[in-house]
């Protein structure tokens, strides 16, 4: 789906008429930043996957003449429809029975490591996955490209994509996107 076609209705036709174009040429400028950066190529690869469609986005809009906190909930909106998709799809896993523990195996498996995440495992049986993340590729992309506030909203989806799952409880206090001093995630299987 085109960006013209999720705002249609709800943005100027000016606005509409130049946004997707205004996106891929952002979307081209950043990736170019992150190729020459010292990021690694596993850095590279989640960045240019999974956050800094976020970030073209929302420069295109300002560049369009919005408002930063206009772009941002425009942002907000298109990835809280994406969150939406991918909680969909993750809450018709969770009625495969025992599948916490084939959420666990994987989540341990993707935060493995410390080029995306640094974090710390605290607790990982039947009934919690605990981790705290002291080091996220998220917030540490925002805040190359001068735009933290825009981290909140990768924090936000995470409820979405989580939450509200029969058996499955998604709880979090903080984040590092959103100021705190790490992102102390838990979950906790209800069944």
């Amino acid at each position: 789906m085109t960006y013209r076609k999720f705002y249609s209705g709800r943005l100027d036709m000016h606005i509409l008429d130049r946004i997707d174009a205004e996106y891929e040429k952002k979307r081209k400028i950043l990736t170019d930043e992150i190729d020459r950066g010292a990021w690694t190529q596993k850095q590279k690869r989640r960045q240019k996957s999974s956050i800094i469609s976020n970030i073209a986005l929302y420069r295109g809009f300002i560049d369009l003449g919005l408002s930063k906190n206009e772009a941002k909930e425009l942002v907000k909106e298109y990835s809280f429809y994406i969150a939406e998709k991918v909680h969909k799809l993750l809450k018709t896993f969770f009625y495969i029975p025992g599948f916490f523990r084939v959420f666990r195996f994987f989540m341990k498996k993707g935060m493995s490591g410390d080029e995306i995440w640094k974090s710390k495992i605290l607790s990982n049986d039947e009934k919690y996955y605990r981790i705290d993340v002291l080091k996220c590729l998220w917030a540490d992309t925002c805040n190359f490209f001068e735009c933290p506030e825009l981290c909140e909203i990768f924090c936000l989806c995470d409820h979405i994509v989580f939450g509200n799952i029969e058996g499955f409880v998604f709880e979090r206090s903080q984040t590092l996107g959103m100021n705190g001093e790490k992102c102390d995630f838990c979950f906790r299987n209800d069944k």
